[in-house]
């Protein structure tokens, strides 16, 4: 269990990561910020669904696939991600085209 806990707690920290960016780079109207964000948030998806794979194939071996908790943040961090990613592409298209 204590490798399925420091799994959540390093999906977490990375969606944390994910979060942050994407407020920053609400926040700014700058071109040249919003690309750096958009470009974070595509190097650091690559590792975030790697670990969220894994987390997955552990709640197998272990039986868990029963828990809701566990189904949850899987669903929640890949709707999240959809989210950012669609947020900061149409973020970045909007200031290329008005600014």
């Amino acid at each position: 269990m204590l490798e399925l806990n420091i799994l959540i707690l390093e999906i977490f920290i990375i969606l944390s990561i994910i979060i942050l960016i994407f407020i920053f780079s609400l926040i700014s109207t700058d071109i040249l910020i919003t690309s750096l964000g958009l470009l974070i948030f595509l190097i650091l998806i690559i590792p975030f669904h790697l670990l969220l794979e894994k987390l997955e194939l552990i709640t197998l071996i272990n039986n868990l696939e029963s828990s809701p908790f566990y189904k949850l943040i899987i669903f929640y961090s890949w709707l999240l991600n959809i989210f950012i990613g669609i947020s900061l592409f149409v973020e970045l298209i909007y200031l290329f085209i008005y600014c």
